[in-house]
């Protein structure tokens, strides 16, 4: 026993280095480098690019009375449509994965829209085959909005929200009522409107400090109204005229971030 003992020691140690040898020298792999994950926290500057549409009402009220027309009030309703752009101004504030902030932006916009209808008989309920008729227009030249956003990052680099707050705008308007050419009431407004604002985003950051997004917004600026005199100049007879400035806007926006 003890010689085979002997025999498997004696050829271990002999063999052992050979072994060594055919393992090779130890090699040592870098572990990956660790991505950062995006910081959604500080401020940030930023432009966008819009397109707005709307469905503005303009209503349509003969006074003293519909009968001493000959014409039923009534409502126009006015497609608006228009381009819109500017900047925005913000900051966040980051917690996990929410992330909470205010923006602030101010915006350039050609949103318009007009209607024109055949005034509708009274006493019949049929078009005035005299040919009096409405007419509308409304356009949002500028616009601005303040708010709050609140949204979640479904990935680090992936941002949803919800938006909303205060909005404010430039609106003009007129309408007429008209019959033959030298019969009709016409009256304008223009001023700055304020309402509110809501809407959805997601932000995407695709490179460090920069993200893109893409954002709905629904702007409300409330009514305006105006009373139309009769032309030719009469103190009883006059049209009053209300629109309403409600716009939907869908643009995409670029962000640097300062963090």
């Amino acid at each position: 026993m003890k010689r085979i003992l002997g025999t498997v020691m004696l050829t271990t140690a002999l063999t052992a280095p050979g072994l060594a040898a055919d393992l090779g020298a130890r090699t040592y792999t870098k572990a990956p480098a660790i991505t950062p994950v995006s910081n959604w926290s500080g401020l940030y500057i930023g432009g966008n690019l819009g397109y707005g549409w709307g469905n503005g009402n303009t209503d349509f009220s003969f006074l003293p009375s519909p009968a001493d027309f000959n014409v039923n009030n009534a409502s126009l309703r006015a497609r608006s449509s228009g381009v819109t752009g500017g900047a925005q101004l913000g900051y966040n504030w980051q917690i996990g994965s929410l992330v909470t902030g205010l923006e602030a932006d101010i915006q350039g916009s050609d949103i318009t829209g007009s209607a024109r209808a055949t005034s509708i008989l009274t006493d019949r309920g049929i078009p005035d085959p005299s040919g009096s008729f409405l007419s509308s227009e409304s356009k949002l030249s500028w616009f601005g909005t303040v708010r709050g956003r609140l949204g979640v990052t479904v990935t680090p680099n992936l941002l949803l929200y919800g938006t909303g707050g205060l909005a404010y705008g430039g609106v003009e308007a007129s309408a007429n009522w008209f019959q033959f050419v030298d019969e009709q009431a016409p009256a304008h407004v223009s001023k700055t409107k304020v309402g509110w604002t809501a809407g959805a985003g997601a932000e995407w950051m695709f490179a460090r400090n920069w993200s893109a997004k893409l954002e709905y917004l629904y702007v409300d600026l409330g009514s305006e109204s105006a009373i139309g005199d009769f032309t030719p100049v009469d103190p009883v007879f006059k049209v009053g005229y209300t629109w309403r400035f409600r716009e939907n806007i869908a643009r995409v926006g670029v962000n640097y971030h300062f963090n």
